[in-house]
């Protein structure tokens, strides 16, 4: 198991390696440099989510000591990473020393990722056989967290965590292991633990933010991503982290300062780029949704074709249909489906765009297909009463509505309102009033959350009298128990 490189990454001498390799690459020079300086710094990269970096960095590596074993073998972890399974697999096939420890790791991983498990784990048998310390137990337990099976990782993690509970590397990899069960506070604890011992180790602060944030304790989360950019301000996970703490405090603009920093100090345009496309998007900025999925189209193909495609179209198509571009939408659709023509969103997409041309047939035939290409039939009914919804279709959104309250009773809650404004538009007081009392009752944070998805803001009159349904309930004067019977 490698140790954990962030302390490494605080020395001078490493400092002054990655300085040296930095003002090359600026002035386009060729320099020497050790196989381990270059190993270091392509992991240094790697740790702070700059893939480029650090695939130029051991490309860099080989072309030096082409036939240096670790950087082959770093080669190899990073052309797994990246999905490049048949280069990946030439190259293990060719390394000049079969029997090393970390090859047979590699043919495990390889095993892994070809979900050949029952090879996997006689092969994780055999290696503990050959090596049987806790250092291999633990590298165990990692591959098997790295390709989510946690289960079979356990018994491994546990393993060495008795022969060793005071090991900090064990220490860390529980601690990975609680957060990654969802045991947030046994893994804030792990994590303090670590930092106890070594105040200085980056990747501990930022998965102690990342627990706090999960557990939504945002200004513990910023506490310790502060520490995090104190040992090191340009590390880019750490500025992403805060991004995310401001935008759960509402605090766009700080949360844009931090991006930005991102986007310009990044080599990895793309990925920062398809972040701000998500995060434009649920902010309900569209032109900014329009201007992100655009550089990142243009720039297909990129490398690894890392993205999935048809979700970037799909996000264009529907930013497209808020600002009314049909035109734009429908280029959208084309080019999606082009990437993937199962992908049930842009069916619902493309039907809503028939909508709004007054295309009954055509919307229909393109919401049937997305219920033939969703995972589950709620998936699509949801969108599809959402189409009809938007575009004003409101006897056919309640018919929708009401066939997803009879079929999915617990998730009623979350079509109240809308069911509500249905009846509402279509003059039908006495049952408007119903669903107003039960959305009141079992979800009234829904009514806020969601006005700006209500196809218009000239019906004030329906939420003035929500939300003072809301206020007489809370306030005991209105019993809602007569409007909850399901058979009234």
């Amino acid at each position: 198991m490698q140790e954990d490189p962030s302390s490494v990454f605080n020395q001078p001498e490493f400092k002054a390696s990655l300085a040296k390799y930095e003002q090359m690459m600026q002035d386009g020079i060729r320099v020497y440099f050790e196989a381990e300086e270059l190993t270091l710094i392509a992991e240094y990269y790697a740790s702070i989510g700059d893939p480029t970096s650090s695939e130029e960095a051991i490309d860099y590596a080989l072309s030096i000591h082409p036939e240096n074993l670790d950087v082959q073998i770093f080669k190899c972890h990073s052309l797994f990473s990246r999905k490049k399974i048949q280069e990946a697999q030439q190259l293990l096939y060719s390394l000049p020393d079969q029997n090393d420890y970390e090859v047979k790791l590699l043919y495990i991983e390889l095993a892994l990722i070809q979900n050949d498990t029952g090879k996997a784990k006689r092969l994780f048998e055999q290696c503990y056989e050959d090596y049987p310390h806790i250092e291999t137990s633990l590298d165990i337990a990692q591959l098997y967290m790295d390709y989510q099976m946690k289960s079979e990782a356990y018994p491994w993690l546990l393993k060495a965590y008795k022969e060793d509970p005071e090991n900090p590397e064990t220490i860390e990899l529980m601690a990975s292991f609680q957060y990654a069960s969802e045991n947030f506070d046994e893994a804030v604890k792990l994590f303090n633990r670590i930092l106890d011992e070594f105040p200085y180790n980056v990747d501990a602060w930022l998965n102690l933010a990342r627990c706090h944030i999960r557990m939504n304790q945002i200004e513990q989360a910023f506490e310790a991503l502060d520490f995090a950019l104190a040992i090191d301000d340009t590390n880019l996970i750490a500025w992403e982290l805060k991004a995310h703490c401001y935008l759960e405090q509402g605090e766009t603009e700080e949360a844009f300062k931090c991006f930005d920093y991102i986007e310009s100090h990044t080599k990895d345009k793309g990925y920062i780029w398809n972040v701000l496309m998500y995060v434009h998007f649920d902010l309900g900025n569209f032109e900014q949704v329009l201007e992100y999925s655009k550089k990142l189209l243009e720039q297909y193909p990129m490398p690894e074709n890392e993205f999935d495609w048809a979700e970037i179209c799909y996000r264009r198509a529907l930013a497209c249909i808020y600002l009314n571009l049909t035109d734009e939408c429908a280029k959208a659709i084309i080019m999606g489906l082009a990437f993937n023509n199962h992908d049930y969103r842009l069916y619902l997409v493309k039907g809503e765009l028939h909508l709004m041309y007054e295309e009954m047939e055509k919307a229909r035939k393109n919401f049937k297909y997305a219920m033939q290409f969703s995972p589950t039939p709620k998936e699509a009914l949801v969108g599809i009463a959402y189409a009809f919804f938007r575009t004003s279709y409101f006897d056919k959104a309640l018919e929708t509505y009401q066939e997803l309250e009879q079929d999915y009773p617990a998730e009623a809650p979350f079509f109240y309102y809308f069911i509500a404004f249905c009846h509402f538009r279509l003059n039908q007081q006495e049952k408007m009033f119903k669903y107003l009392v039960r959305g009141a009752v079992y979800m009234p944070e829904l009514l806020t959350n969601n006005k700006k998805e209500f196809p218009t803001g000239e019906d004030e009159a329906f939420f003035k009298l929500a939300f003072e349904i809301i206020r007489q309930i809370q306030q005991g004067k209105l019993d809602p128990s007569p409007y909850l019977d399901e058979n009234k």
